[in-house]
Parts: structure tokens; sequence; C-alpha cells
């Protein structure tokens, strides 16, 4: 785009003007994806974690079909049950049991 503006504007252009045709033509997509965000919908595995899993199969068998939409949420709900299991806390860094480990790799850090 740049050359476009450089090669076919008046010289004038290139100077005060062009970067200016820059800024807008950048503008024009950085514009358009918020705009067609508020259209898309929500992904499958959010809907599903939220609870909404009626919404989030809508939205897979929109896309892959029924069957393949079936099958794909099973693996999300295993996923998230899985996830939930193993999750743990910021705080669970300072057990006693890693208090040695948190201790040598921060000064090891540092």
């Amino acid at each position: 785009m740049n050359y476009i503006i450089a090669s076919y504007g008046p010289r004038s252009w290139d100077v005060n003007a062009g970067w200016r045709w820059m800024l807008r033509l950048g503008a024009i997509p950085a514009a358009a994806f918020p705009l067609s965000m508020v259209r898309a919908p929500e992904s499958p595995r959010f809907l599903i974690q939220a609870g909404k899993t009626e919404e989030g199969f809508a939205v897979l068998e929109h896309i892959i079909g029924t069957e393949q939409a079936r099958l794909r949420t099973d693996d999300i709900h295993a996923s998230v049950k899985l996830e939930t299991e193993m999750s743990h806390e910021f705080h669970d860094l300072f057990r006693p049991e890693l208090q040695k480990a948190l201790i040598i790799g921060t000064l090891i850090k540092a």
C-alpha cells in the first residue's frame, strides 16, 4: 500500500499526507474486527464450561453436524472435568512442602 501511495501520489504526499493515508487504511481492519466480533458466537468450549451445554452443542452442530457435535461435546465435557479436578490456586505455591523449591527458584532467578 505504501508503494502505491509513494508511486502514484505527488511528491508532496510522501511527507505531508502519505503517512496519514497509511494510518487511515490500517484503521479499517482494526475497526472491522471488533465490529465483526459482536455477531460471532461464543466458543463451544466456553459455553460448555459455563454450564450452557445446549448452546455449546448448537454452535458445534451448526459447524460440524449433529453426530460429530455429540462426540466433540463429550470430549469437551471430559476435558473440562479433568481441568477442574487438576486446577490449582496461586496460594498453593506457598504450601510448606513447596517453600524450599520456591525460595531456591527465586534466588536462582535473582
